[in-house]
């Protein structure tokens, strides 16, 4: 198994939050990769464009022939399973860039974005064509470079949400956002959803989870009864169903596989 993540310099920081390559080989048996879905589009190539997607608690299946596709609109848990080898390079989008790439997606499930721009498919036979993952990393810094525009006000307050939010390790509410910038619920929530293209409190439960389940990786002794109440749940329901919103799986299921799970988030 290879996997290998890069995060950008400025100025293409503000565009996407990171790229990483994901190769695993199963020789004679069938590759998994879970997904988890941290609010954040992805531009997703994938080399050998033959897997199955699944999604749901009761798992639903679609075939993946794309090379390049993103996810959109699909309840968890994810995952991804291909026979013998399955390799990705994907770049992460900052989320309040996410409706200036793909706020025409209309298919929900894995979808095929080839055709969003002509550069795709070009990158998609570049960056399989290089060796060297440092080399990838680069290909994909140009690529960004390339879509490189400046902020609207509208993105630019939205990313100052998002980095209240990242900064307090979601453990803020929708009220606290609103007295802190001085804006209405209603104006919070209208504008994060059409930049982001998820709710404002979907997102802040999903940082939390995330951050809390990075903690728990690097604290293991930690109990999650413990955790939970640090990150501001006394109610076990409360937790346990913000968790399954996050990663379609109660919290003991999750770490009882916690480093296939963490694949892409530790």
């Amino acid at each position: 198994m290879v996997i290998s993540l890069h995060n950008p310099e400025k100025p293409l920081d503000i565009l996407f939050k990171e790229c990483y390559y994901i190769h695993l080989d199963h020789e004679g048996g069938t590759g998994r990769i879970p997904v988890i879905d941290d609010c954040c589009y992805d531009l997703v190539f994938f080399k050998e464009a033959a897997g199955i997607f699944y999604y749901g608690e009761n798992p639903k299946k679609v075939a993946i022939k794309n090379k390049v596709f993103t996810i959109h609109n699909v309840t968890p848990p994810y995952r991804i399973e291909g026979a013998g080898a399955l390799t990705f390079f994907t770049i992460k989008l900052q989320p309040w860039v996410n409706a200036h790439f793909f706020s025409s997606l209309q298919n929900e499930g894995v979808v095929d974005i080839s055709k969003f721009d002509s550069q795709l498919l070009p990158f998609y036979q570049q960056v399989f064509a290089i060796d060297e993952v440092s080399g990838k990393f680069s290909l994909a810094d140009d690529f960004m470079n390339k879509n490189l525009f400046e902020l609207t006000p509208s993105m630019e307050f939205v990313k100052e949400i998002c980095g209240c939010v990242y900064e307090s390790q979601g453990k803020i509410t929708v009220n606290q956002l609103s007295e802190h910038f001085n804006r209405s619920r209603q104006y919070l929530g209208k504008v994060f959803k059409k930049e982001v293209m998820y709710s404002l409190k979907k997102f802040i439960i999903t940082v939390r989870i995330l951050d809390l389940v990075k903690h728990k990786a690097k604290n293991p002794d930690i109990s999650l009864t413990h955790l939970s109440y640090d990150y501001g749940y006394f109610d076990q329901p409360h937790f346990i169903n913000d968790f399954k919103k996050v990663c379609g799986v109660n919290p003991l299921q999750f770490f009882n596989n916690l480093p296939e799970f963490l694949l892409r988030h530790q």
